[in-house]
């Protein structure tokens, strides 16, 4: 990986970089960008990004609380493509993992059968938890995937 990218929350001046690579990572079935602004002041400490020197974003991880205080969910992972295969990823997964609050055991996350960060995910501790065929909607299948922290502490 790069030595000079930085990880860190993210902030208001970066929206509009943040709404620009989940267009490009997940067009079609993406976030709106008003999204991003309600979830900076939603979940700002799981609000994190990989940014090089010069200041674009190459990478974004949004977690959000949930209704059970020991469980926090990974909502997206997205990573520009010409950074892909460079641990940006893996680093940001990492750094969540890290900051996770005493109360949180569990982060949650779903992911598509067939999307290869499937991979990434289970390098990093979550195991397929379940699975829901028509979870976005008639032919959007999910595999629910969870990362319990008692069996990685």
């Amino acid at each position: 990986m790069n030595d000079a990218v930085e990880f860190c929350l993210a902030t208001k001046s970066d929206l509009i970089a943040i709404d620009a690579l989940e267009q490009q990572c997940f067009a079609g079935h993406s976030y709106p960008d008003f999204f991003f602004r309600q979830a900076l002041d939603c979940w700002p400490n799981g609000f994190l990004i990989a940014k090089e020197s010069q200041g674009s974003v190459l990478g974004y991880l949004l977690a959000s609380t949930s209704a059970e205080i020991d469980t926090n969910w990974v909502l997206s992972v997205a990573v520009a493509d010409t950074a892909r295969g460079q641990g940006i990823g893996g680093q940001l997964i990492s750094r969540l993992i890290s900051t996770l609050p005493a109360e949180v055991n569990y982060l949650q996350l779903t992911v598509a059968p067939d999307n290869p960060a499937k991979a990434l995910y289970a390098r990093h501790g979550f195991i397929e938890h379940g699975f829901e065929a028509d979870y976005f909607g008639k032919g959007e299948p999910r595999l629910l995937m969870r990362f319990a922290k008692a069996e990685h502490t």
